[in-house]
């Protein structure tokens, strides 16, 4: 009897505790895993770096500032003996065709490769009241790259043999043109009408006008040349030519 007692004390027990495993109620919560926070990979620099770049060149100092411009007019001397003088124009080619009046022939100039011709105008008008010497074309100097240019040995000009007639020279491509004060047509300068001028006497009417023709070389560019004139000894004027 009391083995009977114990045996039910017994399942009643594991009864008990079965119900307390299969229960209804609301279960623990859970903590979910904490995710570790990753940093974003950064990409490394792939950029190619840009080569420095190089310094500018330092342009050639000017070699003679405050030079006048084309058309500018230089007044020296003073008094009776007073002048001006006046670069007024820049003409060049390769080649230019010469007529020859005491032959009734042209001719053709070509410049030797890698050079040209330039023609520099010069005008020089006496203001004073006296006659002087005006400066004539060896001393009317080029100046380019460093270098000095004079007046072109063989240009034919006209001759000044007494046993010849003096005629002037034409220049097809120029012939035409006028002087700086449109009086008459140019000419080779230190001429008129073929015979060579002495003395320049007052008034823009007798003014020594004319061209020079210089070989130079072909890299030359106006803006880089200049145009120096000597003037009754101490006055000298520079013109840049472009």
């Amino acid at each position: 009897m009391k083995r009977a007692y114990l045996c039910l004390a017994l399942i009643a027990g594991l009864l008990i505790a079965g119900a307390g495993c299969t229960g209804t109620g609301t279960p623990a919560p859970v903590t979910p895993a904490t995710t570790a926070a990753v940093s974003p990979t950064m990409a490394p620099d792939t950029a190619t770096s840009l080569p420095t770049p190089l310094p500018s060149p330092t342009p050639s100092p000017d070699p003679y500032p405050g030079a006048l411009s084309v058309k500018d007019q230089f007044p020296f001397g003073n008094g009776s003996t007073a002048g001006v003088g006046t670069v007024y124009r820049v003409w060049i080619n390769d080649s230019y065709s010469w007529h020859n009046d005491q032959d009734y022939h042209y001719y053709l100039q070509t410049a030797a490769k890698g050079s040209k011709y330039l023609f520099l105008f010069v005008d020089v008008y006496n203001a004073g009241d006296t006659r002087f010497w005006p400066p004539m074309a060896s001393s009317v100097r080029l100046f380019y790259n460093g270098q000095e240019y004079f007046q072109d040995p063989d240009h034919f000009i006209p001759d000044l043999s007494v046993s010849r007639k003096e005629k002037p020279v034409e220049i097809a491509e120029v012939q035409y043109d006028d002087d700086l004060y449109g009086t008459e047509y140019t000419g080779d300068y230190g001429y008129s009408h073929g015979s060579q001028l002495a003395y320049l006497y007052p008034g823009k009417s007798n003014a020594m006008d004319g061209y020079i023709i210089y070989v130079v070389p072909a890299s030359l560019t106006p803006d880089k040349a200049y145009a120096r004139i000597e003037f009754n000894g101490k006055d000298v004027g520079t013109w840049r030519l472009g």
